[in-house]
């Protein structure tokens, strides 16, 4: 019960920033969707965006999780801090030498990478010209979201989790001060070179996010010094196991990324998919991210360290239980937003995003690929959790086998969806969610049969509870909905229909006696 208790806090700390981060965030998009729209210069701009993005879970976060988490928790029990302030330091300074190096190679081999990820572009030679010309510009972002992802690692195996979730806060907070700035005098600009504007705003909010996280670490011991550099330490233990951990992890997160390459191929045959697909995912992934990231992110990054420790310590009983009391918690809430999207998902891309250059079309467009994202929610959040536990056991081959199958999937299923029945963004959206969902059950079984953990009769009893509380609650909000809100909704009216469906949901738990609920209650009673 501690071991939940402690869960339940981090999550807690986690969520919180990551609302405020997702808040934040969905201002920025509703900014630069008012800016841009879905024409030519958003499309160039979040190909150019998502370029190094891509590299992004490579060089950091999901090096982070894969491998620095559960090595780094295991020096701080074994090794004086001495020691672990070196393997940090010098582990850092191997990681810009790389990323400055692929920022570099990116950037004079920019026309080639933009002319494989978005071969659609090259029909319109001015489009493909901005999109070289703004990933070459932001490129660089690599360096800062490297260096503020492996900060956050140094920081989650510390147990502090208050400020690396609140980085990207401040990463939204900068990048929509400079959105008002533009916006306000430059709205009347053209488009492109706005896009130069927004790229530079881009790496100004990406160094502010890497300095907030120095302090905290400072103060928890942290000494960020170049003397740190020992080329000695590659000899020892803790690098060649973060090594041997983090290369299959590259491979996955490199699978992964491949997805996202596909689906840029495919958006970008605007003959075949429509005008604008590659912005209208963007801002369809930015409504499926938000409950990704509140509960599915927070919590399973919360749940890493309690995990690894159990390995560590031999306790697979542990291990098992905190695993499957954080997959029904996220289940809980996952469940009930995604019926809730599917349902209302029209009128809340209209309230969250259409106004300035998002038009009828733009919404038409994204809510196609909102509403098909959102049927594999629950297999995005699941894959979460279960890579994760594979990483707790120091398994970072499993993950790679299950989406290299994933990747081939949505190879076949983008192009049976797109090119036989025709059915645009939708089919690319629908691809991802079955590839997904299909990832989510291979990584259940491999599970299984690696430590015997299934969804047994509690687990199933509690997923049925959470099904049949949604779906009342989500027939009571459409029926106060279409009473109450007959005309166009505004983003307020969305979010209080969201309020109200989470206090419905939580007393039909209540009543049907989801014990997971009564655990959150009464921790939030002893706090």
């Amino acid at each position: 019960m501690s071991e939940h208790r402690a869960i339940f806090k981090s999550a807690t700390i986690l969520s919180v920033f990551t609302v405020i981060s997702r808040i934040t965030g969905f201002v920025r998009d509703v900014l630069l969707a008012n800016i841009f729209g879905t024409g030519a210069a958003a499309q160039a701009f979040f190909v150019a965006f998502k370029i190094p993005n891509m590299f992004r879970d490579v060089m950091g976060e999901g090096a982070g999780n894969a491998a620095f988490v559960p090595v780094f928790c295991e020096e701080l029990a074994k090794r004086p801090r001495q020691d672990f302030n070196r393997l940090v330091n010098t582990l850092m300074m191997f990681l810009l030498l790389v990323s400055c190096c692929i920022v570099v190679l990116g950037i004079i081999f920019s026309p080639v990478v933009v002319r494989l990820m978005a071969p659609g572009f090259f029909a319109d030679r001015l489009k493909f010209d901005l999109t070289v010309a703004l990933n070459r510009l932001v490129f660089p972002y690599l360096i800062l979201i490297t260096l503020s992802a492996y900060l956050a690692s140094v920081a989650n195996a510390l147990k502090s989790f208050a400020v690396p979730a609140s980085s990207s806060t401040v990463f939204n907070i900068v990048l929509i001060l400079a959105l008002v700035l533009i916006g306000g005098h430059l709205f009347h600009a053209p488009p492109s070179g706005v896009a130069y504007l927004v790229s530079i705003a881009v790496l100004i909010a990406g160094a502010a996010q890497v300095a907030i996280q120095f302090p905290s670490l400072w103060k928890k011991g942290i000494n960020f010094k170049p003397e740190g550099f020992d080329k000695d330490f590659f000899k020892g233990g803790p690098v060649r196991k973060i090594g041997r951990l983090i290369f299959p992890r590259i491979i996955g997160t490199s699978i992964y990324q491949m997805n996202v390459f596909v689906d840029t191929i495919f958006a970008s045959l605007s003959f075949f998919v429509g005008d604008g697909a590659i912005a209208a995912i963007y801002y369809a992934n930015r409504i499926i991210q938000f409950p990704f990231s509140v509960f599915g992110v927070s919590l399973s990054n919360a749940a890493l360290p309690t995990m690894s420790a159990s390995f560590a310590n031999k306790d697979m009983e542990q291990f098992k239980a905190t695993l499957s009391f954080s997959l029904k918690t996220v289940f809980i809430c996952i469940i009930p937003l995604t019926a809730g999207i599917l349902v209302f998902v029209a009128p809340l891309v209209r309230a969250i995003f259409e106004r300035g250059h998002f038009d009828a079309h733009s919404s038409f467009i994204t809510i196609q690929a909102v509403f098909f994202y959102a049927w594999g929610l629950l297999g995005y959040v699941g894959v979460r959790f279960f890579s994760h536990a594979f990483y707790a056991l120091q398994d970072t081959t499993t993950p790679v086998k299950t989406s290299g199958a994933a990747l081939c999937s949505n190879i076949v299923l983008n192009s049976l969806f797109v090119f036989v029945f025709k059915m645009g963004i939708s089919g690319l959206a629908l691809a991802s969610s079955i590839s997904a969902l299909m990832n989510f059950g291979l990584l259940h079984h491999f599970m299984n049969r690696r430590i015997g953990f299934k969804f047994d009769e509690t687990f199933n009893r509690v997923i049925v509870k959470s099904m049949i509380a949604s779906l009342f609650t989500v027939a009571f909000l459409s029926l106060v909905f279409h009473r109450v809100f007959a005309a166009r909704p505004s983003l307020v009216d969305m979010f209080l229909v969201l309020l109200c469906g989470g206090i419905v949901y939580a007393i039909l738990l209540w009543f049907l006696k989801v014990e997971e609920v009564k655990k959150l209650l009464v921790w939030f009673k002893k706090r």
